[in-house]
């Protein structure tokens, strides 16, 4: 078979690119994080107010800069005619099947492991405790959800497997569940299933702003559950 030099080095030049972005994708993590570990290892209950501003700006900032390059990439349009009845009826259907997947598979997580929820929610819930619930909404709901779909649905799917979509959708769900902290193959399997869900969505729709509803709706009732267990 005869290898296409050129088709290889669009490849891989696409993967750089979407590599570049996922490294972008979790910058304010990472400084949020780093935050964290100094508020904690100075007996500090949350982060300073300047510490906070500072996670909110470069969120905001990343958020508006990974929006700016996914339109100049043609992975996202930011239009409204994404906004149909059909389109939010995919929306529901798929949050509706994200939250039984992720009750289904909490359960199973508890019942072959002990553990009260899988490794990346305990890792979650445990790093939001004591921070302000707007800051916590922003960087767990709100940035993922569009950060992340840019980086797994329209990186992955749409730009770099264009041609090829479904193994697009395979691959991009199958790095989803391995970089979500899973630790067994119940927890990989449960965010392999949550990214296929959403990978769907953007497959049937073509419309990234239907997985980006999709994670927003599944990130942010799981941050309300979480903060309403904490009371």
């Amino acid at each position: 078979m005869k290898i296409d030099l050129k088709t290889i080095l669009n490849y891989l030049l696409k993967i750089a690119i979407v590599f570049g972005l996922f490294i972008l994708s979790q910058v304010s993590m990472t400084v949020f994080s780093v935050f964290k570990l100094i508020s904690v290892d100075n007996q500090q209950a949350s982060l300073s107010t300047a510490s906070s501003v500072v996670v909110l700006l470069l969120t905001l900032g990343l958020i508006i800069l990974l929006v700016w390059l996914a339109t100049k990439l043609k992975i996202i349009t930011l239009d409204f005619e994404w906004s149909t009845v059909s389109n939010w009826g995919i929306i529901a259907l798929s949050f509706i099947l994200g939250r039984i997947v992720a009750f289904l598979g909490t359960l199973l997580i508890q019942l072959t492991s002990g553990s009260a929820t899988s490794t990346n929610d305990a890792a979650i819930d445990n790093i939001i405790s004591g921070e302000q619930p707007w800051l916590i909404f922003l960087i767990i709901a709100i940035a993922p959800a569009i950060m992340e779909e840019i980086v797994f649905r329209g990186g992955i799917i749409g730009f770099i497997f264009e041609e090829h979509p479904v193994v697009g959708l395979i691959i991009s769900s199958a790095i989803f569940g391995y970089l979500h902290s899973a630790t067994t193959i119940f927890e990989f399997i449960l965010y392999f299933s949550l990214g296929f869900i959403m990978g769907f969505s953007y497959y049937k729709t073509k419309r990234l702003e239907v997985s980006i509803m999709v994670h927003f709706l599944n990130n942010g009732l799981a941050v309300l559950a979480m903060f309403l267990l904490q009371s």
